[in-house]
């Protein structure tokens, strides 16, 4: 029988999303930088399976981008094929999200959205329709083999 890579990352994973925002009221500071990379990672992933990129992003913000990428990067380390997910969810940020840095009507997160052209939208498209494809469950399957069977990382 065949693992189903996304509900084992999922149920991996969320454990340490709990972490962070049950016992830890949403404060990254109190993981370390392995458990805020498996908290990020399974926020991207269930954000990105629901509504893209930019739902992650407007929902968490630069900080739990940051700590997804690094997961990532130290999981392509592992797996080349990864890097291909860094690439695209790295692309989505550069061309949409990071003009927006030090734009002074930004006040939250959630102020982009008014913002967003329709090239913008084109982008978040394509990268939600990439991940969902083909790079998510890639992520689910390496981040899960990594984290959980090679450095056996439990809460």
């Amino acid at each position: 029988m065949e693992k189903d890579y996304d509900e084992l990352w999922n149920e991996y994973a969320g454990e340490f999303n709990e972490k962070l925002e049950g016992e830890n009221g949403g404060d990254w500071s109190k993981l370390d930088e392995t458990e805020q990379e498996i908290a990020a990672l399974w926020k991207l992933a269930c954000d990105m399976y629901s509504g893209g990129f930019d739902e992650f992003f407007l929902n968490w913000g630069y900080d739990c981008y940051s700590y997804a990428m690094r997961g990532i990067k130290r999981v392509a380390d592992v797996d080349k094929g990864v890097n291909k997910v860094y690439k695209l969810l790295e692309n989505a940020y550069t061309k949409v999200f990071a003009r927006f840095e030090n734009d002074a009507r930004i006040k939250s997160y959630a102020d982009i959205l008014q913002y967003l052209t329709e090239k913008d939208e084109k982008i978040l498209e394509k990268t939600f329709d990439e991940f969902d494809e083909k790079l998510g469950p890639l992520l689910c399957q390496r981040a899960y083999e990594y984290y959980c069977e090679k450095l056996n990382i439990q809460i």
